[in-house]
């Protein structure tokens, strides 16, 4: 009896091992990669479509910036009275010059704020991208976790079954067979929280992709260590870049609000009949900028310029002081991934053998065996939340470096 109940111990943890191959297998659809699988996710996302309609609006604004600011205006005039003689037609062109050329100062920070809802763009679909791969691995973890659980779940039913046959028999005490049911009670409660968080990361992946997908690419292992920390990178931040594109823009608004004060003139000509005498005739009006003189525009422009240097300041601190720790979170986790890929799966093996000599020779009872056998199961649970850990560590360092889409691109 004691073989057989090492025997079903074992089996299962050969069972998981396929399981969990399986389970990988299952993962992947043939023919789609995981490059490929961002960018047909990355496909008319909303959060992307966002992106890229204040780009459509930024680039729209920009074109109607660089037009003229003035249009001509067209008069006419016409009177009619008992005498002829006091009749009056004619009509007149006029039109106001931009003679501090405000038009171009304009145009240009309309390109700057196009620049920098392209940078917004660009910042978004990585952001998107990195979502996506932190979901992707915590639905794969998730779902090794849960496979593990329903295992353990299988093999503590099968032996408290055992265990009530040979307490009937009277070949168990009745503590073992306590023991026995309260492993398998430990066993379900656990998978029902295992299979609870492997909903909630599917449901996570799922609202991300926006369909439910019959299989999900598997992510690659991580390389064994992070490029040398490199803080150049953070200066090529595509929402770096957008805030600077945005302070120039800003720029661009003091400048101009200093060209608004100084009045553009407006120069007319008329032609017309009055009675039966012809005229010609020139018109000059220049605004005179007494009630509004525009300092007040060019206060404002100034402190939102202020506010937008500032804020860049405060972005690159963020910025670098995340690729710092992004850099030390991943070293950290690669580090002790390795470790236990040493270390940890070949004590995994020698343990259960171990244990399977202890039973088979009498050395430890039914209960010792179920505890340190559920020891090998947490054991194996603390392995794949290392891996996931490693994961999310390694997508967030591609994230904070703003080299993801490189990496993706060597996928």
């Amino acid at each position: 009896m004691t073989i057989r109940i090492c025997g079903l111990a074992l089996a299962a943890f050969a069972a998981w091992g396929l399981g969990a191959a399986s389970a990988q297998e299952n993962a992947i659809e043939p023919g789609l990669a995981l490059g490929q699988f961002l960018e047909d996710a990355a496909r008319n996302h909303p959060r992307l479509e966002e992106a890229r309609a204040e780009l459509d609006a930024a680039e729209a604004r920009g074109r109607a910036n660089s037009r003229p600011l003035y249009n001509p205006e067209f008069e006419g005039e016409f009177s009619d009275s008992e005498d002829p003689a006091n009749d009056t037609r004619a009509i007149g062109l006029s039109k106001a010059f931009d003679i501090t050329n405000k038009r171009a100062t304009r145009a240009k920070g309309a390109r700057s704020a196009v620049d920098a809802a392209s940078f917004t763009f660009e910042a978004e679909k990585r952001a998107l991208f990195a979502d996506l791969l932190t979901a992707l691995a915590d639905y794969q973890a998730s779902k090794r976790l849960s496979d593990l659980a329903a295992e353990r779940a299988d093999v503590a039913r099968e032996f408290s079954s055992i265990a009530d046959r040979r307490a009937e028999a009277g070949d168990l005490s009745k503590s073992e067979r306590l023991a026995a049911q309260l492993s398998f009670s430990q066993a379900i409660a656990e998978q029902t929280t295992a299979r609870s968080e492997f909903s909630e990361a599917r449901q996570a992946l799922t609202a991300l992709v926006g369909e439910v997908m019959p299989a999900w690419p598997v992510l690659p292992d991580p390389p064994a260590a992070a490029p040398p920390l490199d803080m150049t990178l953070v200066r090529r931040l595509p929402e770096l870049r957008a805030a600077e594109a945005r302070a120039d823009a800003l720029s661009a608004e003091i400048r101009f609000a200093k060209k608004a004060r100084i009045p553009d003139p407006t120069i007319g000509a008329a032609y017309g009949r009055e009675g039966d005498a012809d005229f010609a005739g020139v018109r000059l009006s220049v605004p005179i900028p007494v009630f509004a003189s525009g300092q007040a525009e060019v206060d404002e422009a100034r402190a939102e310029r202020v506010a937008a240097e500032q804020a860049i300041r405060n972005q690159l601190r963020n910025a670098e002081a995340r690729l710092v720790e992004a850099s030390g979170r991943f070293a950290v986790a690669a580090g002790t991934w390795r470790a236990w890929m040493r270390d940890g799966s070949d004590v995994l093996r020698e343990q259960r053998r171990v244990l399977d000599q202890l039973w088979r020779s009498g050395d430890i009872t039914a209960v010792e065996y179920l505890v340190q056998l559920d020891q090998t199961y947490s054991a194996e649970r603390a392995g794949i939340e290392l891996q996931g850990s490693l994961w999310r560590a390694w997508i967030d360092w591609l994230d904070a470096s703003g080299t993801l889409n490189e990496w993706k691109a060597t996928l």
